[in-house]
């Protein structure tokens, strides 16, 4: 790709690098960020994009190259204040409110208490948490954190706003109100930067959009080029094919005639009531549902993670001791699962018990932990240099990969994944799916809760619709041959539901 010149207006980046030990996080970067537009980054896991947003931000420094604002070098100790980050994981404070944590950074703005305006409750208005305001950020769900956090970013008076894959738990409705919000920010006269892996969000709301592999900006894509097929194209390096609808597996029917697992009249108190669901071995079920269904408090409740009444039976077992030791849970954010100042081979290991690791007096035996993580590395796709490298090291997918390899570890006869591929490129997906595949048809049961049709369609054998604490008949996968078919009556299955509460 040809370098793009120099920038007066905007943000100018030329040459920047960025390592991390042996590992080459950005090498030489070139790109123009231009005020009035918004700017898409793409490219797959571990190419550097969120390394990038970092160093922009302010957050890391890089180690050669130059960054100019306006024409002038840019300071983070200085410029830090004109830039406004919406990360992909939620950088919040749990222990504070709604309200509270959108006013964090705008302390020193006056003699007493920064106090909400009415430009911040327009903004909370807009992205339907005005009405949290005063609640604790630690109860509130992973959509709401993660319209906090970008409502926070949006009610700053800053120059510079970077969205990193920022609308990965928001509904489709949350998600056109936060692009509008971003394209008035736009209007505005503002830089903006949108990191996705929703190749139709940038081909539909980004005027340009920058391909990043191996550290590298290698091509811009803008105008006619700027398609859905033409961005995967570029994103794929390592075949010649694009997994999609055209690689969809034809699931077979589950290996087991008996049923692994079911509940009857399972009710929680706030969240849903009388659910009967069952599940065979080789089986994959999605579960789906807007914010406030009941569908992800369903998923946490077969982990044991909400109070339930009613009956639950796993693999011949019944109840609490059902629950708890035949089930693994896969939360969607990785930091509930990860331990940043654990190593890739830690991680891996973190959920064993003491038989599988120690020896005589409960010693450690090291060498099998060694032995044991890089056959994990192995067995579950992860790409690491070493089983000792630092976990947060690695790329979103990666470190999603050591999550659900955590839960596998157990030997779970039903494994429990929300949003199993939030936030993670398309062949990490690919990766993640086969993994589950494999691992259902080795006689056990997978429940996903998703937000996303296309992964219900690409991960599930049969999908199940929650609406207002009910649940819809189940929809079998294999009776679809398009993925619109699939999301129609999806859609019908959830107003239908809606209909019913309200009669």
């Amino acid at each position: 790709m040809t370098a793009p010149q120099p920038n007066a207006s905007g943000i100018s980046i030329r040459g920047v690098t960025k390592r991390y030990g042996s590992t080459i996080a950005l090498n030489g970067v070139d790109l123009d960020i231009r005020p009035g537009e918004v700017l898409g980054i793409a490219g797959p896991n571990g190419a550097g994009k969120s390394t990038l947003i970092r160093i922009i931000a302010g957050e890391e420094r890089p180690d050669g190259g130059e960054l100019t604002f306006d024409g002038n070098p840019w300071s983070p100790t200085v410029d830090w204040h004109a830039v406004a980050v919406v990360h992909q994981e939620p950088q919040l404070f749990p222990n504070l409110t709604v309200a509270q944590n959108v006013l964090v950074g705008r302390e020193g703005t006056g003699s007493g208490k920064p106090r909400l305006g009415a430009a911040d409750a327009r903004v909370m208005d807009a992205l339907g948490i005005g009405h949290l305001k005063d609640r604790l950020l630690a109860e509130c769900s992973l959509a709401t954190q993660q319209r906090t956090e970008i409502a926070r970013a949006v009610a700053r008076d800053s120059r510079v706003f970077l969205f990193d894959e920022p609308n990965s738990a928001l509904t489709a409705d949350e998600s056109d109100e936060l692009f509008r919000e971003m394209h008035k920010i736009a209007a505005a006269g503002r830089i903006v930067l949108l990191v996705t892996h929703r190749l139709g969000d940038l081909v539909q709301h980004c005027k340009r959009v920058a391909v990043v592999r191996d550290g590298r900006v290698r091509t811009m894509l803008e105008g006619e080029s700027l398609t859905e097929d033409g961005l995967a194209r570029q994103l794929v390096t390592d075949s010649g094919t694009v997994h999609g609808d055209g690689d969809k597996r034809n699931p077979a029917a589950p290996s087991s005639s008996g049923l692994l697992f079911s509940v009857c009249d399972w009710t929680h108190r706030k969240a849903f009531r009388g659910i009967e669901l069952d599940g065979k071995a080789g089986e994959i079920i999605a579960l789906v549902g807007v914010e406030g269904s009941g569908s992800r408090e369903l998923l946490r409740s077969l982990a044991g993670l909400e109070r339930c009444n009613g009956t639950v039976e796993i693999s011949g077992l019944s109840g609490d001791v059902a629950l708890r030791q035949c089930t693994a849970y896969v939360p969607a954010t990785r930091q509930l699962s990860l331990y940043s100042n654990f190593s890739v081979g830690e991680n891996l290991l973190v959920r064993l018990g003491y038989p599988e690791i120690a020896g005589f007096g409960l010693m450690l035996r090291k060498r099998k932990m060694r032995e044991m993580a890089a056959a994990a590395v192995s067995r579950f796709l992860v790409k690491t240099r070493t089983t000792t490298q630092e976990i947060r090291s690695l790329s979103g997918g990666n470190q999603q990969k050591v999550a659900i390899a955590q839960a596998l570890h157990c030997a779970p006869k039903l494994l429990l994944l929300e949003e199993p591929t939030r936030g993670v490129d398309i062949h990490s997906k690919a990766e993640i799916y086969r993994l589950l595949r494999d691992y259902a048809d080795q006689g056990n049961t997978v429940v996903i809760f998703c937000t996303e049709v296309l992964e219900v369609y690409e991960a599930a054998d049969r999908v199940h619709v929650v609406a207002d604490g009910a649940m819809a008949p189940s929809l079998r996968i294999a009776d679809y041959a398009q993925v619109e078919q699939l999301a129609t009556d999806i859609t019908r299955l959830e107003q239908e539901s809606r209909k019913g509460e309200a009669a």
